[in-house]
């Protein structure tokens, strides 16, 4: 069991507390447009509720009317990250409002990929990314299970395997399966370099040009962690996604976190 680490930090740490801040963040959430599919998958911030709750609840409230069976839950490694891409050995994830079961069978299918994935459960005891999305799923799918991914280093080797991975193992399970890419759009930087970062990174994600986010990231240009986790996902088809953007906000200050909501159609 992965117990939770930052409940009653960045989220309530009462079940019923919780619970009714998950319902009204999610009833306060704009409408998905009619006539619109809803989303394959998901970017959604991962910093404190009352800073990033509503973002989150854009994201998840466009994809509610799915039925899912399965979250693939993408995040990167924010701290001392190592080349490669982390599974974990835990059961199961624990939040205040229960919790929720990992599919050990998709796990262990990503694992038989040749090359950069690996069992390390260091990261998600310390990463609170993939915690902070657990109560937005429990209330809309309970009996989902998840596949919790951390991504150390991006590069775009790394990136491709994991691209590649995604689409064996997922591909015949697609209509059922949730991706939620669980990342800011810059880094704890002075605002203007968190802006600079931040507008980059929705430029390149909304363009949806996989090749494109390849380059720049063999480039080594100036972009958030997350971009890794969300070009892995936009280039799990050969048709170029359609990325709309739900929302954005920052944190406010002289230095600043910028976030941002968007829907992706693979």
């Amino acid at each position: 069991m992965r117990k939770p680490i930052v409940d009653g930090i960045f989220y309530p740490a009462e079940k019923d507390k919780l619970e009714a801040a998950v319902k009204r963040l999610l009833a306060d959430a704009p409408e998905p447009e009619t006539g619109i599919a809803a989303p394959e998958a998901v970017l959604v911030p991962h910093a404190g509720y009352s800073y990033t709750g509503k973002l989150a609840a854009m994201g998840f409230r466009a994809v509610s009317s799915r039925e899912i069976n399965t979250v693939v839950i993408l995040s990167p490694v924010t701290r001392d990250a190592q080349d490669g891409i982390f599974l974990c050995d835990f059961d199961a994830f624990g939040t205040p409002m229960g919790d929720v079961q990992v599919d050990k069978e998709a796990a262990a299918a990503l694992l038989n990929n040749k090359g950069r994935f690996a069992i390390n459960s260091f990261p998600f005891l310390e990463e609170h990314s993939i915690e902070v999305q657990l109560p937005f799923i429990q209330h809309l799918w309970p009996h989902a299970r998840i596949v919790p991914i951390h991504m150390g280093r991006q590069n775009p080797g790394t990136v491709k395997q994991l691209s590649r991975a995604l689409r064996d193992v997922f591909g015949p399970m697609m209509e059922k399966t949730l991706f939620v890419i669980s990342a800011n759009a810059s880094p704890y930087l002075s605002r203007s370099l968190a802006q600079e970062y931040a507008e980059a990174f929705v430029s390149l994600v909304t363009e949806g040009d996989y090749d494109k986010i390849l380059i720049q990231l063999q480039k080594r240009r100036p972009l958030p962690n997350g971009t890794g986790c969300a070009a892995a996902v936009l280039g799990m088809k050969d048709a170029k996604p359609e990325v709309r953007i739900l929302g954005k906000s920052d944190s406010g200050g002289d230095k600043a976190v910028f976030y941002t909501s968007l829907s992706i159609q693979l």
